[in-house]
């Protein structure tokens, strides 16, 4: 067969050159959908917050407030799977179109590959995995108040025993190893509350020894935190190691803990302050009224409210005991006990230890302490969590 001219080898070489030039055209041409970028939510690691406004703060509330949302949202999707109605799935591929993508669930792992060493008989039993990993379960200001008295009161020994540890950083690592219990956002809340009790008794020195033994631990559990699939204990060691070898790292210890020290002292005078309130609205001039004497600016009749009281609380208003008034309140659900003292804070003879009775029910929460004081610390030791 005779060769293909030079000519015929061009004309061939440019019909290939207009078909591809003409595929790329075409795919050029194709219509973009960029529209399932439209609901990317930003990285909570941003840092592009306002001047005045903590980065650290608001990057783990951002973070908080995300994982709350998607929590009840997995919640309903459940609730509304279980219905299996039509108008329940749509309501469920709604929620999925819907739901903001982020960098924790804009990808995931489609293939892992890892050699593991075969057993020593293949005829034995397989074994039921379990997941021995410790877990540091981060919490909202609702939830952190269950258990939490539990908890201390099964670790009173040991949260003292810590806290008593003096700027020994080998025995405060080795400590937390032992008793890992404290690897908690109970422990950490219980040092918040007990270092302004310390300082408001006037207990300095304690009160500073207390801060540093809760300043580390809250790095550690807020290292494990950020790390949810890694074992708590694998924060211990690291943290430790960074915080000997780094002088940058004990310098900005150190400025952390006198930052928080001076929070401490601020709320322990405010509490202070809160007591000596409290003790001169307990020093009132007691003034019998006969039944029918209604000076109340609300037209009761102090004698007949005392007479509606229950029992439990005319006993407690008898004695002038504020002890005797909380115990009786605890009896109570929230609901009647605030009936009661508000008719009883009406009556122009009721002594206004109420206000410190019904505060008594309600336990400060350490989780709301810590917002409320900006106590958010968090160290850049930059951590090889590999050792």
């Amino acid at each position: 067969a005779p060769k293909p001219s030079s000519a015929a080898k061009a004309r061939r070489g440019a019909t290939r050159t207009t078909a591809r030039t003409r595929s790329l055209q075409a795919i050029n041409s194709m219509p973009v959908n960029y529209s399932k970028w439209d609901k990317l939510e930003l990285s909570d690691d941003e840092d592009n917050f306002h001047p005045n406004i903590d980065n650290n703060l608001m990057i783990r509330l951002m973070r908080e407030k995300r994982e709350a949302r998607e929590k009840e949202e997995a919640e309903r999707k459940a609730k509304l799977l279980q219905e299996g109605t039509p108008e329940a799935l749509e309501e469920v591929a709604k929620i999925d179109r819907l739901a903001k993508l982020h960098v924790g669930n804009i990808c995931k792992d489609k293939f892992s590959s890892k050699h593991e060493k075969s057993s020593a008989s293949s005829s034995a039993a397989p074994k039921a995995s379990t997941d021995t990993k410790l877990k540091v379960a981060a919490s909202d200001e609702a939830q952190f108040m269950d258990g939490y008295e539990a908890f201390i009161k099964a670790n009173q020994h040991i949260l003292d025993e810590y806290a008593s540890i003096d700027e020994e950083d080998e025995r405060s690592e080795q400590y937390i190893l032992d008793h890992t219990q404290l690897l908690s956002e109970h422990a950490t809340g219980y040092y918040l509350i007990h270092c302004i009790n310390l300082q408001a008794e006037g207990k300095t020195r304690q009160m500073r020894k207390t801060a540093r033994q809760y300043l580390l631990l809250t790095y550690v559990v807020d290292l494990a935190k950020s790390m949810p699939g890694r074992d708590a204990r694998d924060a211990i060691k690291p943290l430790f190691k960074k915080m000997q070898n780094s002088d940058e790292s004990r310098e900005a210890f150190a400025e952390h803990l006198e930052k928080y020290i001076a929070h401490v002292k601020t709320r322990a005078e405010v509490k202070k302050q809160e007591a000596a309130k409290a003790a001169q609205e307990e020093e009132v001039e007691y003034v019998t009224l006969e039944k029918g004497q209604q000076v109340g600016p609300g037209g009761l009749d102090p004698a007949e409210v005392f007479e509606t009281l229950p029992t439990v609380l005319q006993e407690a208003f008898g004695s002038r005991d504020v002890g005797a008034l909380k115990a009786a309140l605890q009896t109570m659900s929230v609901e009647d006990a605030q009936y009661h003292m508000k008719r009883r804070a009406q009556s122009p003879c009721t002594p206004r230890l109420h206000r410190r009775a019904l505060k008594a029910r309600r336990p400060e929460n350490p989780k709301t302490l810590a917002l409320d004081l900006d106590l958010d610390l968090d160290l850049d030791l930059d951590l090889d969590l590999d050792l």
